[in-house]
């Protein structure tokens, strides 16, 4: 569910261009963003704390101190206070291009969508659409928000336009499996929830879903079978606390 936080490379570059916003990034003998970048992998309270003095020592707007701050709280597992962080980064590079500043929009989003913030996550998937409306994997994190929210008309359109875009990511084929599902529509889901398990034949959320939507259909021994195949993959694979082996063995049972 969830892709890499971070994607370093955007504020390393803002900061290599020397935009006004990251100017005295980096000190002599005083912390400065790399430095802070390294520490968050292993210390992120200590580069919590020197995220904070490079955005004394830079301004509020500082962008290395803020994605350096945005970086440790997601590694101190506090992504509602690093989806707030990333959004105001992107809110304030004013000056940066379209694909960097959706780019943060995204991260924001996915920070967001961890923390269970759905409305904050889908209006920052929405800044990021709104900058780069032929990325897909802005369309795919909303959709994955509207359907744990419930909204599974909005979730299968965006699912529709993730795979429109790219056809061969998995996630939003099973979003809009599990959308047509919930709407009423299992011969749909089955379509896609097929393709997905073609593509990965040993990815137990695929293999859950299409159980899921067998047993919608009808068809017992068909969902058995999937959920079967969820567990075996999953010990197999030493994955038994995995959620959708998890919920296999839970309908198993049933």
């Amino acid at each position: 569910m969830k892709r890499p936080a971070l994607s370093l490379s955007l504020a390393v570059l803002l900061i290599a261009s020397g935009s006004a916003l990251a100017q005295g990034a980096s000190l002599d003998g005083e912390p400065d963003y790399d430095a802070c970048l390294a520490l968050a992998e292993r210390d992120a309270a200590q580069a919590l704390d020197m995220a904070q003095t490079l955005k004394l020592k830079q301004g509020e707007a500082a962008a290395g101190g803020l994605h350096c701050e945005a970086l440790a709280l997601m590694q101190l597992n506090r992504p509602g206070e690093a989806g707030q962080v990333f959004y105001e980064l992107a809110e304030r590079l004013t000056r940066a291009d379209d694909a960097m500043r959706a780019e943060i929009y995204g991260q924001a989003g996915d920070a967001f969508a961890i923390a269970g913030n759905d409305k904050s996550a889908i209006r920052a998937y929405d800044r990021a659409i709104a900058r780069e409306p032929e990325e897909a994997r802005y369309f795919a994190g909303r959709a994955r928000v509207k359907a744990i929210a419930g909204d599974w008309e909005g979730a299968r359109d965006d699912a529709a336009e993730a795979l429109a875009l790219d056809p061969f990511d998995i996630e939003p084929l099973l979003v809009r499996s599990a959308a047509n599902r919930m709407l009423g529509y299992p011969r749909a889901s089955l379509v896609d929830a097929n393709n997905a398990v073609e593509m990965r034949p040993r990815d137990l959320d695929a293999l859950l879903e299409r159980g899921l939507v067998h047993r919608a259909l009808g068809d017992g021994k068909s969902a058995r079978a999937d959920w079967l195949a969820v567990r075996q993959i999953a010990e197999e694979t030493g994955r038994q606390d995995h959620a959708a082996a998890i919920a296999a063995e839970t309908y198993l049972r049933k």
